[in-house]
């Protein structure tokens, strides 16, 4: 999907705004959790509102990721062939990361 530049600048508007909100409750929400014990992790993910918050957190900060980096690779590359090479790069890396994460949380709670 390619985006224009205003709609571009308004999806990462978007995006931030997610990700601060959801930083915030997550921050609140894990400060009484012993984050070096495995189990106490397990319990706070298990609840779906939180895995459902952490969801949304790491999507929203792939996404203002994303939108970032085609952006500046877009200002500072002008090699049209070097330019769909590093973007085709970065979006196999973010997919890699999300699928990755998303599957080890998943596996970890069920």
């Amino acid at each position: 999907m390619k985006l224009d530049y205003s709609k571009s600048w308004i999806l990462q508007k978007l995006t931030a705004i997610v990700f601060l909100l959801f930083l915030i409750y997550l921050v609140f929400s894990l400060k009484n959790i012993n984050l070096s014990k495995h189990d106490e992790l397990l319990i706070w993910f298990s609840s779906y509102f939180n895995f459902f918050s952490f969801t949304l957190l790491f999507s929203a900060i792939l996404i203002h990721s994303k939108l970032g980096l085609s952006s500046i690779i877009d200002d500072y590359i002008h090699n049209i062939k070097v330019k769909k090479k590093i973007l085709f790069l970065k979006n196999l890396s973010l997919i890699t990361i999300y699928i990755t994460v998303m599957g080890i949380l998943i596996r970890a709670i069920i």
